[in-house]
């Protein structure tokens, strides 16, 4: 079953961000929720008095002449409505449902009283409006006078637009003025952090991967956090040494029973007595078993020993690439012209450890005979570079970052091998301040290149040239 992945933290400018602009954030939604309802009720109840006016007005022209409801709307009496929008207005008096004047699209309302106005949201002639009825009772009439006006919601609506620009523009500018000065606010709080960044990137050589980090450098708040990124540091410390002494001292003790293993079997191939072809093949294997065990424990060795490496000598790279060759020749067997040797004719000397560098040339040699197609070519260059590449089919172009990853084979279903060449030759490589890549060859010849571009003594890299058979 797997497990879920946890979510990776936010960056400390998210999460001050956060901290500062959504709290004012929301304060300022509170602020507008609250403004908003505020405003409505407010050009609502100014609307309505401005409603209830106009209609009062209108009741106080309601009179009886000769026995019949006369009504006079001067047209000053719906002034009290007049609004920059200009809003439709509609009036009516009825007596029951006998209409004295006006529109008959305005309706009785039930809920209609003498003593104050009531009001309803409705439509007339397709526009919404805002109506307000009130009912005038005349003595001697059997049936009470309704009289009504309505005007249209444009007014109400522009007040409430601009009421609602004038409550955002200062919550606004609060708000973006806040998340505006996060940044400023957060670079004058960090120097210090970036102080101790620097010291730490000026300190992360090889020389100091495990030097403590100066807590002086960092914010208070952080000491103890240092502290104890400290304290696991000299842990770690302890522990890789130790494992790299185990590996040492471990490779040490195994080369010898094997060496006396390989020593044996060669003897007993020796022997005077007749070998039945299944012994020869056992006695074969077993020698076969004996060297790539002889190799890997050699491998681990170095890998123990570039793990602690920090070079800062000089080296002969064709002496050390003379030697890488010869030693190839000697535990194994291959045609002539199989592995060919390009030297310039004056010594390249760079900076790193002869017999490390060695090492890395015989790691890549072993790899093109292991994985490639002979011949095998090493070429040393004069800018400081020593390439080795083969003849084989290369590799998928997304292997290549992995080819360095220790234990990594490219296809180990078919592969053989501990998958440590090469990440001894990268190791080493980071150890003598050099520089090592992987690549397919292009052209019509395929095969893989393995380049090693050292520091020249004089204190430069040069880019090696394209290797050409």
């Amino acid at each position: 079953m797997s497990r879920a992945r946890p979510a990776r933290p936010h960056s400390l400018v998210i999460r001050l961000l956060i901290a500062q602009v959504a709290p004012l954030a929301l304060f300022a939604v509170v602020v507008l929720t609250v403004g908003a309802w505020t405003a409505q009720r407010v050009v609502a109840n100014n609307a309505d008095r401005l409603l209830a006016g106009a209609l009062q007005t209108i009741r106080e022209t309601v009179s009886v002449a000769d026995g019949r409801i006369t009504v006079d709307v001067a047209p000053w009496a719906l002034a009290l409505l007049d609004g920059p929008e200009r809003d439709a207005v509609f009036y009516s008096v009825r007596e029951g449902d006998r209409l004295v004047t006006g529109y008959a699209e305005l309706p009785n309302l039930p809920q209609a009283q003498a003593d104050r106005p009531v009001f309803s949201n409705l439509s007339v002639r397709g526009v919404s409006v805002r109506m307000a009825q009130q009912t005038l009772l005349i003595p001697g009439r059997p049936v009470p006078v309704r009289v009504s006006v309505a005007q249209s919601l444009d007014s109400r609506h522009a007040s409430l637009r601009e009421l609602y620009r004038s409550m955002l523009l200062l919550p606004a500018l609060l708000v973006v003025l806040a998340a505006l000065l996060v940044w400023p606010a957060l670079q004058w709080g960090l120097n210090s952090l970036k102080r101790l960044i620097d010291d730490l990137t000026r300190r992360g050589g090889p020389s100091a991967e495990f030097a403590p980090a100066n807590v002086d450098l960092a914010p208070r708040e952080l000491w103890p956090v240092l502290t104890a990124f400290n304290h696991l540091l000299a842990r770690l410390e302890t522990s890789t040494s130790g494992v790299q002494r185990f590996a040492a001292d471990a490779s040490h003790q195994l080369r010898t029973p094997l060496s006396v293993v390989a020593a044996n079997l060669e003897l007993l191939e020796r022997a005077s007595r007749p070998w039945t072809p299944q012994e020869k093949r056992l006695i074969a294997d077993s020698r076969d078993a004996v060297s790539g065990m002889t190799r890997l424990v050699g491998q681990l060795l170095s890998t123990a020993r570039a793990d602690g490496a920090r070079i800062s000598s000089s080296a002969d790279l064709g002496r050390a690439a003379r030697r890488a060759c010869q030693a190839v020749r000697e535990r194994r067997a291959f045609p002539d012209g199989a592995l060919r040797l390009r030297l310039p004719a004056e010594p390249v000397t760079v900076l790193g450890a002869e017999d490390l560098i060695t090492e890395q040339i015989l790691n890549l040699i072993d790899n093109a005979f292991h994985h490639g197609a002979p011949p095998v070519m090493v070429h040393v260059q004069t800018t400081g570079a020593v390439c080795v590449w083969d003849h084989g089919p290369g590799v998928d172009e997304a292997t290549l970052p992995h080819l360095t990853d220790r234990f990594f084979r490219a296809n180990s279903s078919q592969a053989s091998g501990s998958g440590l060449g090469l990440a001894i030759v990268h190791t080493l490589t980071e150890a003598q301040g050099a520089q090592f890549r992987v690549s397919n060859r292009s052209g019509i010849r395929s095969g893989l290149v393995g380049r090693i571009l050292f520091q020249l003594v004089e204190g430069q890299f040069v880019e090696a040239s394209t290797p050409r058979d």
